[in-house]
C-alpha cells in the first residue's frame, strides 16, 4: 500500500503546538478575567471557531458573551468576537471609514501600520471600537488589511432616511435597503433605530458612493438585552442622559442610586458619548440597575477663561494652556470647538485622559463672561507636596482652600494630605487662576479618590459585552464556571 505523507504548515503546527501547551486563555474583558479552555467555541467576525485561534491577534475587538455557569464544556453559548466597520477610508481627514468618523486615541491598537497619515481615501481597514449615537466610532483596535475582502460591515445608528426607494444614512453613509431586516418592526429599520449592515465590498469605494449591495441587515442594539434578575457587564458610549438618575446605551436603560459605586469620574461627569463600563443586574429585558459606574479613562474637567487665541478650531482647545483635542464624540452646542471664539469668554470643557496623557474633549460650553476669580479643574493628581499639587502640569495652591471628601464633608488640610494619592481624582471650584505662575490658588478642594484597581475575576453567569483588552493565555482550570483555587 502506497503511503501518503502531508506536511502541515508551520502556522498550523504552531496553532497546534500552542493550544497543546496552553490548555487556557486569561481574556481581560471590560476590567474582568475569563479563563477559559482554549478550545473554547468561537465566533470571530460571524466564522466559527476556537479560542485558541486569537492567540497573536492584536486585541481590541468586542466580545458578547453570556459567561457560562456550569462548567466549561458541552453546548456553550459560544463567545462572539466582531468588529464595528469593514471596508475603505472614505475621508483622511477627518478619518472615516465607510463615512464613520473614527478616533484614534492612545488607547487603540494600531496594526499594520503606526501613522494614521498613511491612511488615504480607499485605504482597507477593519475597525471596532464603540458605536457612539452622533455617528462616530471610538475605535480599539484599527487593523490595515493589504486588499479589500469581498464584504463590507456597518453597524451604527439610522439617522435619516429616504424612500422611493428606501435609503437610510449611518454616519456619512447612504446605504440602500432593498431587502427585509431581521428584527426590525416590519422587516424595515426606523430613524434611531441601531442598524448592523453586510454587503458585497464594492471595487473603488468612494465618499458619497451609495452602498447598493447589502446582503443581510438586522436591528439590535449596540450593547445586548438582558432577563430580569441576570447579571450585566456592559461598556459602550452613553447615548443620553436622563431623565433622573438614568442612561442609556441605545435602548437599554440604566439607572444608578445612592449605593452605585463610581469610578474615574461621577454622576456629574455622564454625558453623551462618555465611555464607561457598567456592572449591574437587569430588572428586565431594557432596564438595569446598576451597582458600579466605571469611566473607561479617568475624566477631566475645566471652567477657564479664554481668548480667541485658545481655540484652534476643529483640532483643539487651551483650558489653562492645557491642550484638550477635539474628537468625534464632541458635542459643541455653542460652536466653539468647530468655529472658535471671537471674544474673551469663560469656556466649560470636559473630557478624558488617554493611557498616554492625551486629553480629549466630549463637551465643550459657553459660561458667560471670562472670570479668572471663579475658575475649576478636575484632574488627577500628578505630584503632591503640601500645601500644593500638581494637577495636568497646573499648580494648585491649596493653602487658603477649603477640604471636602466625596461626600462633601469638610476635612482639615492634614487629613486631605494623608489621605490623597497620585492619580486619585481632585476638584477644584471657585479658585483663582494665575496665568503668570500658572496657578490655581484657593476655592473649594474635594477629594474624589477613584483609585486605579486591577481586573478582577469575572463572575459565572454574566451578560458580557466589552471590549477584550487581551486574549492572553493563562494556566487556571475552571470548575463550574469558576477559576479554581491553586
Amino acid at each position: 500500500m502506497a503511503m501518503c505523507l502531508r506536511l502541515l504548515s508551520p502556522a498550523f503546527l504552531l496553532a497546534a503546538a500552542s493550544v497543546l501547551a496552553q490548555p487556557t486563555q486569561t481574556l481581560e474583558v471590560g476590567g474582568r478575567l475569563y479563563t477559559l479552555p482554549s478550545d473554547t467555541p468561537v465566533i470571530i467576525d460571524d466564522e466559527p471557531g476556537v479560542l485558541a485561534d486569537l492567540i497573536g491577534q492584536p486585541p481590541g475587538m468586542r466580545l458578547d458573551w453570556l459567561a457560562a455557569g456550569n462548567g466549561m464544556h458541552g453546548n456553550l453559548p459560544p463567545l462572539v468576537f466582531s468588529y464595528s466597520v469593514i471596508g475603505p477610508v472614505t475621508t483622511q481627514n477627518p478619518l472615516r471609514v465607510l463615512g464613520q468618523e473614527v478616533a484614534i486615541t492612545g488607547d487603540t491598537v494600531l496594526e499594520g501600520f503606526a501613522d494614521p497619515s498613511e491612511l488615504v481615501p480607499g485605504t482597507p481597514l477593519v475597525v471596532a471600537g464603540l458605536v457612539d449615537a452622533n455617528g462616530s466610532l471610538l475605535a480599539s483596535l484599527i487593523e490595515r488589511r493589504g486588499a479589500q475582502g469581498n464584504k463590507f460591515l456597518l453597524g451604527g445608528y439610522m439617522q435619516e432616511q429616504l424612500q422611493a426607494p428606501l435609503r437610510v444614512r449611518v454616519g456619512e453613509q447612504w446605504i440602500l435597503i432593498d431587502i427585509a431586516f431581521t428584527s426590525c418592526a416590519g422587516g424595515v429599520p426606523a430613524l434611531g433605530d441601531y442598524i448592523e449592515v453586510r454587503a458585497t465590498s464594492i471595487p473603488d469605494f468612494q465618499a458619497g458612493d451609495l452602498i447598493d449591495t447589502v446582503t443581510s441587515g438586522q436591528c439590535a442594539n449596540p450593547v445586548p438585552f438582558g432577563t430580569a434578575g441576570a447579571q450585566g457587564s456592559l461598556e459602550g458610549l452613553v447615548s443620553t442622559v436622563g431623565p433622573g438618575d438614568t442612561l442609556a446605551f441605545g435602548d437599554l436603560v440604566i439607572a444608578w442610586d445612592a449605593s452605585t459605586v463610581f469610578e474615574f469620574g461621577g454622576p456629574d461627569d455622564l454625558e453623551p458619548g462618555a465611555a464607561i463600563g457598567v456592572e449591574g443586574v437587569f430588572q428586565d429585558a431594557t432596564h438595569l440597575l446598576a451597582d458600579s459606574i466605571e469611566f473607561v479613562r479617568p475624566v477631566v474637567r475645566f471652567e477657564a477663561p479664554l481668548m480667541p487665541a485658545d481655540v484652534t478650531p476643529g483640532e483643539a482647545i487651551r483650558p489653562f494652556g492645557v491642550s484638550v483635542f477635539n474628537s468625534p464624540q464632541l458635542r459643541d452646542e455653542d460652536g466653539i470647538m468647530a468655529n472658535g471664539l471671537a471674544a474673551p469668554t469663560q469656556v466649560e470643557v470636559r473630557g478624558w485622559i488617554d493611557r498616554l496623557g492625551d486629553r480629549f474633549a466630549f463637551r465643550v460650553r459657553e459660561r458667560g463672561n471670562p472670570d479668572a476669580n471663579d475658575v475649576s479643574l478636575r484632574a488627577p493628581v500628578a505630584d503632591i507636596s503640601a500645601p500644593t499639587l500638581d494637577m495636568l502640569g497646573l499648580t494648585i495652591d491649596t493653602s487658603s482652600a477649603l477640604f471636602f471628601d466625596a461626600d462633601e464633608l469638610p476635612m482639615t488640610p492634614g487629613e486631605f494630605f494623608s489621605q490623597v494619592q497620585l492619580n486619585h481624582v481632585v476638584d477644584i471650584s471657585g479658585a483663582t487662576w494665575s496665568a503668570p505662575s500658572n496657578t490655581l490658588q484657593g476655592g473649594s478642594v474635594i477629594l474624589l479618590g477613584y483609585e486605579h484597581t486591577e481586573p478582577l475575576p469575572g463572575t459565572a453567569g454574566t451578560r458580557v459585552s466589552a471590549i477584550v483588552r487581551s486574549y492572553g493565555v493563562g494556566d487556571v482550570i475552571f470548575v463550574d464556571g469558576f477559576e479554581a483555587e491553586p
